[in-house]
């Protein structure tokens, strides 16, 4: 087995609260290169008294290089302690936070630690986003729908764009095309800013309780 190859974080996508009960648990491994991968885990405060689980992982993509194996598991005092068993053939190879082990660790606080699974980091976006179809618009460049709010430099709609050079788009050239956008099947608009801002991009905010003039 390639150990350089063999990769995980305990944290952000590598180790992450998936819902209030679940965590998910992923790790890298060269391509081909492994057969088996087993989640060893159990509660840091119960490991000497009813030991460890082992759970077997299973690889949930793949690209050119690596495969990558995943786990869920639902830990029930909702805190975490867990290694790794990789093997191929006759190899078999143990990995926690302190790096390989040609046997198993016997000190457990050797091991990784999901510490607590708190709903506070549990990601729950709105119900209606599973059904959202969204499109982006950046509104200076979308449609001119109220000239009387242009900037004093607006160029004329079709001149060629330029990081720095307005043609006078705003909310009103939105809400005049949304029957078009409806027909295509959108139902979700995701804006570039719109609060006030002397730039075209209007990324570089001056008030963010204020739409820009020029865009109302």
């Amino acid at each position: 087995m390639l150990r350089e190859a063999i990769y995980h974080r305990p944290k952000n996508n590598w180790s992450y609260a998936y819902d209030r009960e679940t965590v998910h648990l992923r790790l890298r491994t060269k391509r081909g290169d492994v057969s088996q991968v087993s989640l060893v885990y159990g509660d840091k405060y119960n490991w000497h008294i009813v030991g460890c689980q082992t759970a077997e992982m299973k690889v949930f993509a793949q690209d050119s290089l690596f495969d990558y194996w995943q786990i869920a598991v639902k830990p029930t005092y909702r805190r975490l302690k867990y290694g790794f068993k990789l093997q191929e053939g006759d190899e078999t190879l143990w990995m926690n936070e302190q790096g390989f082990h040609e046997s198993e660790p016997a000190n457990i606080y050797l091991y990784y630690e999901f510490p607590f699974l708190n709903p506070a980091d549990v990601f729950a976006p709105p119900a209606w986003v599973k059904d959202a179809v969204f499109y982006q618009i950046f509104p200076e460049r979308f449609a001119n729908g109220d000239s009387s709010n242009d900037p004093d430099n607006v160029e004329s709609w079709g001149e060629e764009p330029t990081p720095s050079n307005f043609f006078g788009g705003d909310l009103q050239g939105v809400i005049d095309h949304l029957d078009h956008l409806e027909k295509l099947g959108i139902n979700a608009i995701y804006f570039n800013p719109l609060f006030e801002a002397p730039t075209n991009h209007k990324y570089d905010t001056i008030d963010y309780r204020k739409i820009d003039p020029t865009r109302k």
